[in-house]
């Protein structure tokens, strides 16, 4: 009777470390957990980097690691499969180590399939020479941009797919980049809908051998399951997004949660005399307010457009510059000069 009373807490259901001596082959690799075989090719095969990734988050956690890493570096297309061992798989969690080293317009990402079929995929797509992670649905064909992803450096990847938690009972997944390890994100960068997005197979791909780093592969049925981390730094004790630090200099209890409280100042920011990311992007002023996601550079357009008789007027150039910013405050202006 007494272990019907215990908290229950589902454990980590698949994992991948990467626990495999520097540059061997992935294929026919047999490591991790909750897998059903090891894993195979269709091209090349990618290759056990030559050391593991890590990943602090913003309040100073650091994932649990073990192992090396993945690497989709080839002569030609690296796709490498496994299936889980106890798929098709819905309603859980999905983690891992991402980086994507340099620009290029070639697919490296994880695609997730049920048998053959494609499901869903968090890629940098062929189309894109950026940095950003896009979240991708293989069944529709359409792509939904998280707006994140940084050259060279490691994010953290959150997937939870939810069956019927779409519109009209679709499936849906949503991605979330880099969440803080101490409360279960609930606000995606991205997210897709579709029938039966079940999946039971995933596939690590370079195009034409491009290079992609992926760690720390895991699906769980909750965050906690695949967010396994140290605390350090500041920890958030209560778990309600604040640190304790924070709490305490807002007079606040680090060990009671103000999570209803913090929720309620998201949801109506004009009570409380706050902004909202619509009523800050009307506030130019007399100027133009851009708006500037994570680390990325600012992008600007200008059209240079000509006139025979000063009223209909037809695009003659544009220039569309990307600026990198500082941290902090920055207020821009723009002028033009003629030689």
């Amino acid at each position: 009777m007494l272990a019907t009373l215990l908290p229950l807490h589902a454990a980590e259901l698949v994992y991948e470390g990467f626990n495999y001596p520097a540059s061997a082959a992935i294929t026919a690799e047999e490591g991790g957990s909750g897998w059903n075989a090891g894993w195979t090719q269709d091209g090349d095969s990618g290759v056990a980097s030559a050391a593991g990734m890590t990943y602090t988050d913003s309040l100073g956690n650091v994932l649990d690691v073990s192992g090396l890493g993945m690497e989709t570096t080839g002569a030609a297309t690296t796709r490498n499969f496994r299936t889980v061992a106890n798929g098709p798989l819905g309603d859980v969690w999905i983690s891992f180590l991402y980086q994507l080293p340099a620009s290029n317009s070639l697919f490296e990402g994880i695609t997730f399939y049920r048998g053959s079929a494609a499901q869903f995929a968090i890629s940098n797509t062929s189309v894109d020479t950026s940095a950003t992670i896009t979240l991708g649905n293989s069944v529709s064909g359409a792509n939904a941009s998280t707006h994140r992803g940084i050259f060279g450096s490691t994010h953290f990847v959150v997937l939870h797919l939810i069956e019927g938690g779409g519109t009209g009972g679709a499936d849906k997944v949503e991605a979330f980049i880099d969440p803080a390890f101490s409360a279960t994100p609930s606000v995606p960068d991205a997210s897709i809908q579709s029938a039966n997005l079940d999946f039971d197979t995933i596939r690590i791909a370079g195009q034409n051998g491009a290079t992609l780093f992926i760690d720390e592969f895991r699906i769980g049925s909750s965050f906690a399951d695949v967010s396994p981390h140290t605390v350090g730094g500041d920890p958030d004790t209560d778990g309600d997004g604040l640190t304790d630090n924070q709490e305490t200099v807002l007079g606040l209890d680090p060990f009671t949660p103000n999570t209803a409280l913090i929720a309620a100042i998201k949801a109506n920011p004009a009570y409380f005399g706050l902004f909202s990311s619509s009523s800050i992007l009307s506030q130019g002023k007399g100027g133009i307010i851009l708006p500037k996601t994570a680390e990325d550079p600012v992008g600007f357009t200008f059209e240079v457009q000509r006139s025979t008789n000063l009223s209909s007027w037809s695009e003659l150039d544009t220039f569309s510059p990307s600026v990198a910013l500082p941290a902090g405050k920055n207020f821009l202006r723009v002028t033009f000069d003629t030689p």
